[in-house]
């Protein structure tokens, strides 16, 4: 019987899609004073500040309801089509792919609007498995649950809750810092076991990484 491969777990926005201008679109239809300053707010949500306290860090007030708001414009078909590869992503995945199995496991209000980004991307095949869990505080408790089921010997992403996950599932956190947080707070926040600019950087230290996460403990 073939030995079962190792699986490592794989964050989707800001880890292997750039979702930045999905954000920036959202952030603009729904608050129009806030278009000369989405660049500003980016970089603030960078260093962890929230999208509605980054509004108001320019005194602009984000009214009652932008949460909610938020959630239900940010997924939408739409918006979605904005979402892009991240440079190189698509080879640092199918590098790593030749070793291990790729769980895709992310947060997101809807399943179908994930499946559907990754065909329309050409990215479906180079997941083995795609694990949906709901976006909110119990997130990085949900993911961890996944990464335990499934055996997995690391994960990789780009949030302190993938840190958390990572954490919660006693595995090493690779963290890239080409998404929704900056390396400097990666580091204080998400005690990654390594961290790269983005998967490219992953995938140049795969071979050592792996074999690291896979020693004898």
């Amino acid at each position: 019987m073939t030995p079962a491969r190792p699986v490592l777990g794989i964050d989707l926005d800001g880890t292997v899609l750039d979702c930045r201008p999905r954000q920036q679109t959202v952030l603009a239809e729904l608050y129009h004073e806030a278009r000369p300053h989405l660049d500003a707010i980016w970089q603030m949500k960078r260093d962890g500040v929230s999208t509605a306290k980054a509004l108001m860090a320019l005194d602009l007030d984000p009214g009652i309801g932008f949460a909610q708001r938020w959630l239900d414009r940010i997924e939408q078909e739409d918006v979605l089509a904005r979402d892009t590869v991240m440079a190189e992503a698509e080879v640092a995945l199918a590098r790593m792919r030749r070793r291990v199995d790729l769980h895709l496991i992310t947060s997101r209000q809807s399943r179908d609007g994930v499946m559907q980004t990754l065909v329309r991307l050409g990215l479906s095949g180079l997941f083995a498995h795609v694990e949906v869990v709901s976006t909110g505080p119990g997130a990085a408790k949900a993911k961890a649950q996944h990464l335990r089921a499934s055996r997995a010997v690391a994960h990789c992403g780009d949030s302190e809750v993938d840190g958390a996950a990572a954490q919660a599932a006693k595995l090493p956190f690779w963290a890239v810092t080409c998404g929704q947080r900056s390396g400097g707070f990666l580091l204080e926040n998400a005690s990654p076991a390594f961290i790269a600019d983005d998967l490219a950087g992953i995938a140049r230290a795969f071979d050592a990484l792996l074999d690291a996460a896979l020693a004898p403990r």
